[in-house]
């Protein structure tokens, strides 16, 4: 339930008409008073806040329509749902609206919308996260309200530009676990052919749909798919916004890494190498894309066995990010790294071997400071519910 709106009601579907009858004169049988009051005295056994019999006669006198949690949030802070001047925070008022729920005192309704949102909130929040579990339940949680979506608020229509976009956010962040190219594709697919039919061609959710299946393509070792996919990626996006822009260079980029892990390294140093000029000249010498096109050039160097070409890059990407990022950055790393597999290739073990030293030191080191983080965070949590 993601409770964008609560109403009072009963949630299930009962013949009460074969167990309940309506005396002379009055307007609802006896057994609805006593059935109320019997659940209203079950709800209040369990209720330590005292807080469902305060959101129940809150709602008798707001809208019949439904009321929207985040007022009864506010009602919680400003005292109004406990005893005194106590106030309740949210876990408290779900509680308590659960508890009323569970009884059948209220029932919640859905704004496909307002669980649209609260998805996107979700997936945005999980932009760089390694949580494998988390990543992967978008994709699910994102299908099963596209499921529900005729029987939400708005309809389908409404929704369905909405959840193509959840769909694509899906579809970016499995791309970003580096582990999961056959759940990427599964999800891509027919997004793709949805954006396309719904959005048209050259929207932008539908380009960015295009490229992020031509990655999940590269991901599987489908590198012939990956190629064709990038290229019409790259000609539909130049049509749209012209041959240079930051965008058209991030795909001119992907591109480009494609052609090196299907092998046609000429093509990807090419490719590297104008991106890197055209972001030298768009972005300065010093931006982390431009840092990133160099280290990639490099990259593709030392695969084609260039080694005299990629060591004195490697050095130079190193130096610029110890300086402009620090010396502990992750990309920073992975330069000092790329730098030791260069030097190691190229048979010059003796500077190979330091750096690769140092860079495990690093990562060690970073290792011990999050994990110490995390412990002195769990203790002042424990501090702080004690």
């Amino acid at each position: 339930m993601s409770g964008a709106g609560v109403v009072i009601g009963n949630r299930h579907a009962l013949p009460v008409e074969q167990y309940l009858t309506r005396g002379p004169g009055q307007p609802y049988p006896h057994g609805v008073a006593e059935a109320v009051l019997l659940s209203l005295q079950a709800v209040r056994a369990g209720d330590r806040a005292g807080a469902c019999g305060e959101v129940l006669e809150l709602l008798s006198v707001l809208s019949a329509a439904g009321v929207r949690r985040d007022l009864l949030y506010a009602a919680g802070q400003a005292g109004a749902l406990a005893d005194g001047s106590d106030r309740l925070d949210a876990a408290v008022v779900d509680e308590a609206l659960g508890r009323l729920a569970e009884w059948s005192l209220l029932a919640f309704s859905v704004d496909g919308q307002a669980a649209a949102a609260v998805l996107d909130t979700r997936a945005r929040a999980l932009d760089g996260s390694l949580d494998r579990a988390a990543v992967r339940d978008v994709p699910e949680q994102v299908t099963a309200l596209g499921q529900a979506a005729a029987g939400l608020a708005g309809g389908p229509g409404e929704l369905e530009a909405i959840l193509l976009r959840l769909r694509r956010w899906a579809l970016y962040l499995l791309n970003q676990l580096g582990d999961s190219a056959a759940q990427a594709i599964a999800v891509g697919e027919p997004l793709l052919k949805d954006a396309g039919r719904v959005l048209g061609a050259h929207d932008s959710v539908t380009l960015a749909s295009q490229n992020d299946l031509a990655v999940a393509y590269r991901a599987a070792g489908r590198y012939a798919e990956a190629i064709a996919l990038h290229q019409q990626t790259l000609a539909d996006w130049e049509r749209v916004l012209g041959p240079v822009s930051p965008d058209t260079l991030a795909l001119q980029n992907n591109l480009a890494e494609a052609y090196g892990a299907a092998g046609r390294y000429a093509e990807a140093i090419q490719l590297f190498e104008q991106t890197l000029a055209d972001r030298e000249r768009m972005l300065g010498p010093d931006h982390p894309d431009t840092l990133g096109s160099r280290n990639n050039l490099a990259e593709a160097y030392r695969e084609a066995g260039r080694y005299a070409e990629a060591i004195p890059l490697h050095e130079q990407t190193l130096a610029d990010r110890e300086r402009v990022l620090g010396p502990d950055h992750p990309d920073t790393l992975a330069s000092r790294n790329n730098l030791a597999l260069a030097y190691q290739a190229a048979g010059r073990y003796a500077e190979a071997i330091p750096l690769h030293e140092q860079t495990a030191a690093f990562c060690a080191f970073r290792w011990w400071l999050q994990r110490r983080r995390a412990i002195r965070w769990s203790s002042t949590a424990r501090h702080n519910r004690s």
